[in-house]
């Protein structure tokens, strides 16, 4: 049995799927099998993946008659999974040839790592670093838009669930941590991607709370951003991208994000004192009056 599952859902991607399975079967570490769930692509992506399987045996091939949606998608690529590590992996994205062997040393080395990623690189369409606004830090594409680049290094590195909850409640912004190598049997305890946007950030808080994430210095991991992204749609398009036979909710995004963690806090390993400490910090958050008082006065402490 192999090590690790590379599971990569897709959806219409032609223009970027060659180079991205590409960069990932030229890997260093090689244990792996990598599963490609083809959401109903009408374009050349079967094309472009019938030809990887003649030319790879660890390529298999799943072929969704339908288009699930994004969530269910990535879902399925994970529960194809029957080895003890997993990796999610988009359809436009690169990796530096040591990547795996990176991700999955670190993992080998500290059974309290649950997730390990590497620093980032950002790219456009074309393969090229986008520049950064020195003012801001930001990175600026081509077309002069700002993308909010990967958070900075140290995150859910705590040994107290409860600091690794609150870090990446609070701050997490772009969840490029959710395409580290995880533990697989940690990834089945959770609730996976629910069928609202936004619900990546939910389960890597989860992950959190089941242990530490480790980030390794180099930027080995290359995101590419381009004008087709899921940041390009609106809202209605959002919702219709990743699950489009879902109902349409009675809550909005931020306050599912919100019961999706408070059930992530009563699934976890935590004792009740933990747990409850977890769900203050929901709380606080979820009363913004309660939340603004507690910025200000920390604000003004730090000013005295």
């Amino acid at each position: 049995m192999a090590r690790l599952t590379i599971g990569l859902p897709v959806h219409d991607g032609e223009a970027f799927l060659a180079s991205a399975v590409g960069s990932l079967l030229g890997q260093t570490f090689g244990d792996f099998v990598l599963v490609v769930c083809d959401n109903a692509s009408t374009d050349g992506t079967a094309d472009i993946l019938a030809d990887a399987a003649r030319r790879d045996r660890r390529v298999r091939i799943v072929r969704n008659p339908t288009n699930i949606g994004a969530a269910p998608n990535w879902n399925l690529a994970f529960r194809m999974a029957g080895t003890p590590l997993f990796k999610w992996a988009a359809h436009d994205d690169l990796y530096d040839p040591r990547y795996l062997e990176a991700t999955v040393g670190v993992l080998d080395r500290d059974p309290g790592v649950v997730l390990c990623h590497t620093a980032t690189r950002m790219i456009d369409g074309d393969g090229q670093e986008l520049a950064v606004d020195a003012a801001t830090g930001l990175f600026i594409d081509r077309l002069g838009q700002v993308r909010h680049g990967p958070p900075p290094p140290g995150r859910a590195t705590s040994p107290d669930p409860v600091e690794r909850f609150r870090d990446l409640f609070l701050h997490l912004v772009r969840c490029f941590d959710i395409f580290g190598v995880i533990r697989t049997d940690v990834l089945r305890r959770t609730a996976l991607h629910c069928s609202y946007y936004g619900s990546d950030r939910s389960l890597l808080v989860e992950l959190a709370l089941h242990g530490r994430f480790h980030e390794v210095p180099e930027p080995l991991f290359l995101k590419r951003e381009h004008g087709r992204t899921s940041l390009a749609l609106s809202p209605a398009e959002r919702a219709r991208w990743i699950d489009p036979r879902a109902r349409t909710p009675r809550l909005l995004p931020q306050r599912q994000h919100y019961l999706q963690l408070a059930g992530a806090v009563m699934r976890s390993p935590l004792g009740p004192v933990d747990r409850l400490r977890c769900l203050a910090v929901l709380a606080e958050r979820a009363d913004p009056r309660r939340f603004l008082r507690r910025r200000r006065t920390a604000i003004a402490s730090s000013t005295d």
